[in-house]
């Protein structure tokens, strides 16, 4: 069956790509190219057609004169529509009257795939398309070379935090994403039929991580996605998100866990910066690499630092998205800062595993990094001694017997340890100035939304 005929389109065949749109430049004028993309716009002139033609990294004019290019070119330049997938030989040429100073002159367009008629455009401003409808045209959407070069963005910082975490001989896990209990404990679980159990969808690799220590593995990270089934459809809060955890053994306090987090933040801003400058300067992102060390600034301090500025909020209050934002006015004002360390949580505030501190009573070794006025990370050190563990499990009316499979191997002389979970979303979001996370989100899952 000749199906491409029947489809209007040409196989691939002896087509080979040897340039992206980016590394087609005024230097290689006279040379000949092949680049593949989307019709991206299609400018008729009568004699002369101007296409812009879209690929992974960018854009290329291919210039189309009557009296320069063969007819067939010329004839099939006149029947292409918005989103038709194409290859265009040609010549370079160096030109001035083009912002990247370079144009293509075709010798062929091949024609590989057609496409409908788009539901939502993919030219930016050319439409203001409300988000929702985006979003459920999200695969076209990601077309859209601004909302494409968010997640460049994103995957550039979790590339080189990853690379820092490597340099320091933390070890790549991955842990099961059904689990028996709730770590965090709280209603905000996702129920699944595991069988003829009842199971969950794991909201944190928390005892998992912790576990991996005791196991021998010294120091181990994960990047994988957890679940929180609270029924909220606020700017900032999504059902599914991507965690960046990690977990290390031997440590002497709280503090050697928030020297690792803002060297690794330090260096992933920092070869972001180098590295995703074309997609940062796309977005209009001047990206800041934070100074370190980071400022730390104990609970009780912020708690009164709000009271100052007006907002009412008890010594035992969890701070609230409205404390947030009120601090990324006040932390950039007062400290220079947007990246603030809010350490000692009391205990109240804290999961049953967070150890308790010796140096502020009723207070925890534990803290939450803040980056204009939104908590990104939460972290701490844990609990190793197995009696403590079990007792500020019955404190929070866990039953311990329940969570055996975590607790039994503390009898074992576990490290003392400590670690974080890092909001991939979150720190993309804050960092690109973005107002609603679903827009950092690949595909967004809130209580409203499964699908695409």
């Amino acid at each position: 069956m000749d199906f491409y005929s029947r489809a209007g389109v040409e196989p691939i065949g002896d087509n080979i790509r040897t340039h992206y749109s980016s590394e087609v430049t005024p230097e290689m004028d006279g040379s000949e190219v092949t680049v593949m993309g989307w019709v991206h716009i299609l400018r008729d002139k009568g004699r002369i057609k101007f296409l812009i033609l879209r690929d992974e990294h960018g854009t290329i004019q291919v210039t189309i004169p009557e009296k320069k290019v063969p007819a067939d070119v010329f004839r099939i330049s006149g029947e292409l529509k918005p989103e038709y997938a194409i290859a265009v030989s040609g010549k370079v040429v160096a030109t001035k009257q083009v912002a990247s100073g370079v144009e293509l002159i075709p010798v062929r367009i091949h024609l590989l795939n057609k496409s409908e008629r788009l539901p939502i455009d993919v030219v930016e401003g050319k439409v203001d398309i409300d988000l929702d409808t985006r979003l459920n045209h999200r695969i076209l959407d990601l077309r859209k070379p601004t909302v494409n070069a968010i997640f460049r963005v994103q995957h550039g910082l979790v590339r080189y935090a990853r690379e820092y975490l490597e340099s320091k001989d933390f070890v790549e896990i991955h842990t099961p994403k059904i689990v028996a209990e709730a770590t965090e404990g709280g209603a905000n679980l996702f129920e699944v039929q595991y069988f003829e159990k009842r199971a969950y969808l794991a909201q944190s690799p928390q005892f998992y991580k912790q576990l991996m220590l005791l196991a021998g593995f010294g120091r181990v990270y994960e990047i994988a996605p957890v679940f929180r089934a609270e029924k909220h459809n606020t700017r900032r809060h999504i059902n599914e998100y991507t965690s960046f955890d990690f977990e290390m053994a031997w440590i002497s306090s709280v503090e050697d866990v928030m020297k690792i987090e803002e060297d690794m933040l330090h260096h992933s801003f920092k070869k972001t910066r180098e590295a995703l400058a074309p997609e940062l300067e796309l977005l209009g992102v001047d990206l800041e690499v934070p100074k370190v060390p980071f400022k730390r600034i104990k609970f009780a301090d912020v708690v009164a630092l709000l009271n100052e500025s007006g907002k009412e909020i008890g010594p035992e209050d969890d701070l609230d998205p409205e404390c947030e934002r009120l601090l990324g006015e006040i932390f950039p004002e007062k400290y220079g800062t947007d990246m603030v360390f809010v350490t000692h949580y009391p205990l109240e505030l804290r999961p049953a595993y967070t150890m308790p501190s010796l140096t502020d009573e009723g207070m925890t070794e534990s803290f939450d990094l803040t980056y204009k006025g939104m908590e990104i990370t939460t972290g701490g050190q844990r609990i190793h001694l197995y009696d403590l563990l079990v007792e500020r499990f019955k404190a929070k009316d866990f039953d311990p017997d329940a969570f055996a499979f975590y607790l039994d191997p503390f009898k074992y002389g576990a490290p003392p340890h400590g670690g974080l979970g890092l909001g991939v979303e979150r720190l993309t979001m804050q960092l690109l100035g973005i107002d609603n996370i679903r827009e950092a989100a690949l595909l967004p899952r809130d209580r409203d939304r499964l699908t695409p």
